[in-house]
This record gives C-alpha cells, sequence and structure tokens, in this order.
C-alpha cells in the first residue's frame, strides 16, 4: 500500500464559490471506486437482492470475456483513410480491451476469484503493452476520444489490481500511463482547444472523464498527475460542466444518447474525485446533472437477446437503449435520492452485463463493447426507493433541442409519447407502436406542449403553415395521432390484424377513426444498414432486424390513429 497526504490546489471557478485549497489523502489501492473497506461490504452483497442478480449478469459476461483471445497486434493509424475503416478498427479495437480489461478487474474485486484475477491481470498487461505506441504518435482529436477511454482502463486495471501485480508489472503499467499521460498533456490538453467553447462537448466530456481518472489513479506516485487533474477540475468547471449541455439538459450533439455517454463520461470522474480529494462537483453543478431526458424517453423495459433501435428509449439506437442508460440512472438515484431514477433503472434486466453491440467492422471485425455492469454494481444503492411516491412530471419540452414528450405513467405498460422535430414515436403497452422519422417535414420544426394534468397535447406545423398535426394523449389510457396524407410506419412486438385493427398480444390496439388501416406486414421493414463515419462505412450487421410494417389510407387528406391500452394506470408511478 502507498500512502501520503498532500495539499491538492485548485483552481478558482467561474461562477462558483472559490475553494483555494481541497485536502486530499491518496488512500492507497483500491481508491477510485470503493477503497477496501467498502469492496469488502460489496463483496459480501453478492448474494442480497438486487445485488445478486447484477452479480449473476456480471458473472455471466466474465466468463464470456475470459474466453475472448487477449490481443497481440497493435493497430496502427493509417493515411489516407477516405471511409474511416481503420479511425474505427482502433476505436472499436480499443473499446473492446478496454471494456474486457475494465470488466475482469470489477469481477474479481466484487468476488476475489483467482480466474478473474489472472484474466484482468493478462488484459491490463495486454492493454498496456499493446497500446503503448499510442505515446508515440502525435495526438489529435481523431485519435484522442479513443486513447482518452482506454487511458481509464489503464487507470481502473491498475488500481482494482495493484496488490496482484508484481512491483515490476505496478512499474511497467504506470510507466506506460505516464508516457500517454504526458504526450497528450503537452501535445493535446494544453494546446488544442479541447474542453473550450467550439469544441465538441460530448467528445470533450469523454475524454476529459479519461485523462482525469488517469490523474486521479497516480495521485501521489507521480508528480504530474497533480497538473493533470488540476487541468481537468478546471475544464469542467470552467465550461463542459456550465455549458456541456442545453439550457434545458439535453446534449447540443443533439442526441439522448450522446447526452448519456456525456453523462456516464462526468460521473467516472466525479465519483472518484470526491472519493479521493472531497471535491464534489456532482453538488456544485446540480443544475447540469438532471436526468429529465431519461424521465421522458425511457418507454419500457429491455428484453431479452439484442437490442433493437427505438425498442426501451426513444430516438436512440440499438446500442444505447435501456442497458446503456441504466447505470446512469442508478447514479442519479444514489446522489439525488429520488426513486423513480431506481425504478426506471431496474428495468433492465442485463444490469451488470458487459454491453456487446451488433456491429463489426467490415475487415478486422472489430466489436464495439461497454462496459457498464461493474460501474453499475458499485452505484446500485439499495436504500434509495423503487417506488415513486413523488410528485412527478408526466410531460417534458426540450424547445432548444425540439423535442417534446407526454406519458400516462412511469409503469411499463403505460403510453410514452415522444416528438423530435418532424418525428414521432408512440409506445404502448410496452412496446413501439408508431415510429416514422421526419413524419412531418419542414425547416425549424418546434414541437409545442401543453398538458392540464388530465390531457397533454404536442402540436407542430410544417414550415408553410398549411398543413397541421397533432397527437393528443388522454391519461390514462389513449392517445390519438392527427396527422395529413398516406402513411406507412415502423413498429415492434408481434400484432395481428383484424377488423381493420392492429392489436398486441398484451390487448394494445390500433385503430384509425378518420382513414383506414390497409394492412400489416410482419416482416416488411428491413433494419437499414448500420452506417459510420458520416455514413461512409457499412458495418456488418450479424443479427439484423426486420420489423413489422403498417400502412395506412387518410380520408380527405387526413389520417386519424387511435391507441388504447387495456385497464387503466396510476398516473404517479
Amino acid at each position: 500500500m502507498f500512502y501520503v497526504v498532500r495539499l491538492l490546489i485548485l483552481p478558482v471557478l467561474i461562477s462558483q464559490p472559490a475553494q483555494a485549497e481541497t485536502p486530499y489523502q491518496n488512500l492507497g489501492h483500491p481508491r477510485l471506486y470503493f477503497t477496501s473497506t467498502e469492496l469488502q461490504s460489496l463483496r459480501a452483497a453478492r448474494t442480497e437482492g438486487i445485488h445478486a442478480r447484477i452479480w449473476a449478469n456480471l458473472a455471466e459476461s466474465a466468463k464470456w470475456c475470459l474466453s475472448e483471445p487477449v490481443r497481440t497486434e497493435w493497430i496502427a493509424p493509417v493515411t489516407p483513410d477516405p471511409i474511416y475503416e481503420n479511425l474505427y478498427d482502433r476505436f472499436y479495437a480499443m473499446m473492446h480491451d478496454m471494456a474486457i480489461s475494465e470488466h475482469l478487474s470489477f469481477a474479481y474485486a466484487y468476488s476475489g476469484d483467482r480466474q478473474y484475477r489472472k484474466g484482468a491481470r493478462d488484459w491490463l498487461l495486454s492493454c498496456a503493452r499493446i497500446w503503448s505506441h499510442e505515446a508515440k504518435g502525435k495526438p489529435d482529436a481523431s485519435k484522442a476520444y479513443a486513447v482518452m477511454r482506454l487511458v481509464k482502463a489503464l487507470a481502473l486495471g491498475y488500481d482494482v489490481l495493484y496488490d496482484d501485480l508484481t512491483s515490476q508489472q505496478r512499474s511497467e503499467v504506470r510507466h506506460i500511463m505516464v508516457s500517454i499521460g504526458k504526450r497528450y498533456y503537452k501535445d493535446y490538453w494544453t494546446s488544442t482547444s479541447v474542453g473550450k467553447p467550439g469544441f465538441n462537448h460530448h467528445h470533450a466530456s469523454v475524454e476529459a472523464g479519461g485523462f482525469g481518472l488517469l490523474a486521479l489513479s497516480l495521485l501521489g506516485e507521480v508528480p504530474e498527475a497533480e497538473d493533470w487533474l488540476n487541468l481537468i477540475i478546471h475544464k469542467h468547471t470552467s465550461y463542459l460542466l456550465p455549458h456541456g449541455l442545453t439550457l434545458d439538459g439535453l446534449s447540443l450533439d443533439g442526441s439522448s444518447h450522446y447526452w448519456a455517454s456525456t453523462m456516464q463520461s462526468r460521473y467516472y470522474f466525479l465519483d472518484p474525485l470526491r472519493r479521493i480529494t472531497g471535491r464534489d462537483l456532482f453538488r456544485e453543478y446540480s443544475d447540469a446533472m438532471s436526468g429529465r431526458i431519461l424521465l421522458a424517453s425511457v418507454t419500457a423495459p429491455r428484453q431479452a437477446g439484442q437490442n433493437n433501435s427505438d425498442e426501451s428509449v426513444m430516438f436512440c439506437p440499438s446500442y444505447s437503449q435501456l442497458d446503456y442508460m441504466a447505470p446512469v440512472l442508478l447514479f442519479l438515484a444514489r446522489e439525488t435520492r429520488r426513486p423513480v431514477y431506481q425504478h426506471l433503472a431496474l428495468w433492465d434486466p442485463n444490469l451488470g452485463s458487459i454491453h456487446r453491440t451488433r456491429g463489426l467492422t467490415p475487415t478486422r471485425r472489430e466489436q464495439l463493447l461497454f462496459e457498464t455492469g461493474g460501474f453499475a454494481y458499485a452505484w446500485y444503492d439499495p436504500s434509495v426507493s423503487t417506488t415513486p411516491q413523488e410528485d412527478l412530471l408526466l410531460s417534458y419540452h426540450f424547445p432548444v433541442m425540439k423535442e417534446a414528450y407526454a406519458r400516462t405513467s412511469y409503469q411499463p405498460d403505460g403510453i410514452v409519447v415522444g416528438v423530435k422535430g418532424g418525428s414521432v414515436q408512440i409506445s404502448a403497452g410496452g412496446q413501439s407502436v408508431f415510429n416514422i422519422y421526419g413524419m412531418v417535414t419542414g425547416k425549424d420544426l418546434v414541437p409545442m406542449l401543453s398538458d392540464d394534468g388530465n390531457t397533454a397535447v404536442i402540436t407542430w406545423k410544417s414550415a408553410s403553415g398549411k398543413s397541421a398535426s397533432r397527437v393528443r394523449l388522454e391519461r390514462p389510457d389513449t392517445v390519438t395521432l392527427t396527422c395529413t396524407g398516406d402513411r406507412n410506419w415502423r413498429c415492434l412486438g408481434n400484432p395481428s390484424f383484424s377488423h381493420g385493427k392492429i392489436i398486441w398480444t398484451d390487448g394494445t390496439v390500433l385503430e384509425s377513426t378518420s382513414g383506414r388501416i390497409v394492412s400489416l406486414d410482419l416482416k416488411g421493414d428491413p433494419e437499414p444498414d448500420i452506417r459510420v463515419g458520416n455514413g461512409k462505412l457499412t458495418l456488418i450487421n450479424e443479427s439484423p432486424f426486420t420489423n413489422p410494417l403498417i400502412s395506412a389510407k387518410s380520408e380527405n387528406g387526413i389520417l386519424e390513429l387511435q391507441i388504447t391500452i387495456p385497464g387503466k394506470t396510476d398516473n404517479t408511478q
């Protein structure tokens, strides 16, 4: 163990109370997400309640991780890279390696099982050695997004496995961490606009979280770590926390899955920052930590198997559904003590699992992985109620990003309506029943929301103002959509078509009150290709979905659809 007590000089905050000095104590290792004392409690919790469920998933994924061959070859940058295949090969490879290294480190920490110790150690050393070349090339934004995630894995593994590494192995890993850290501090963090106005907010948050964790893992062991940490705290307090989201709390990059990734990266850093330094940026910037977008857009429990786009979170791709969002909800539940966050997080039956996405790079077949399971286990607080009893909003308006949502309840069989620009999604009875991207076209579409508690109405007009569309949610069990023209739309589930009505197995009914539904094709809407790199690179999708497609004809140019769920739901839970 390594102990030292020093003073960490912190920057003066902008628009925050000045805090010139904050003492910190190097707690030895582990120190990032739990101390040795806290770890004993976490190990004991593996047989209790929700922790037992999370651990079962974590252990199952850890066994899969042990079956993956350790990487032996570095993927060097290639120029030119016209369709970004090399960029994504490198990014997915680093994400794959770091996720397995982190997951096995957590599995060993929570269990003490020697098979996980060996696997975690092998993967940590592999990550350090294979990707040590990243300290040699000149950093840039295309590299940093992956490399700063990678150093997060090195920091976590170094921290968790510290006492299980030989002194030579610790020295080797630390040397590589310092080499990458020095290069990026000098040639990226202090010489570019990263973390300042004009830089991509999501990317800067991800990169700052990783570099901050690197600094925290090495505090008291290498002198540079203090400067690194001060810089990252300054990046957060001067810009990333007060200005990294819109005024209504969404990602400036325009999607709630970027919001979730931004928040993950914040929490990965803020949690150990408080543990090690006592500096609580979550509390200082609590207004910038709202989870309103998830309260608005989470629709249904995760199902078994692979994710479909928009399955449990509206307007999000397949890799960013509830299993991606749930750890954020758990952290928010622990920090705010709000049961609704805990309630929604526990809709995910996969809590604890490593997150394996479906797209593979076309030549090397690299797979993007996310490690969220170990964090979910650490962040779950059983003392937070799972029963929402607070006075909860049932509608949400995000005018900056042109989004509006309304729901009947926070129960999995309720109705949720989402409008994003001119796109509309409706979930009812636990499945998506209406999904059209670009239903209303035109420039500067801003949905308007009104809600009197019993009825919520979202309206918008096309740019010409000639055609109006409206979604009317009548609590507790009905939603009516009025639009113009004939429509085809995607849904999920396995509905049937009878007497002009679409009926799902839970009893949810979709019917027309103006116009008519003409067909249901259960295999009519193949999933689009998975494209990345501004659409230039098509990934291999080994398990593509084919979704039901519903078609309807308007009457005199007007189509009105009514969706009803069986029974009634409680508006407050």
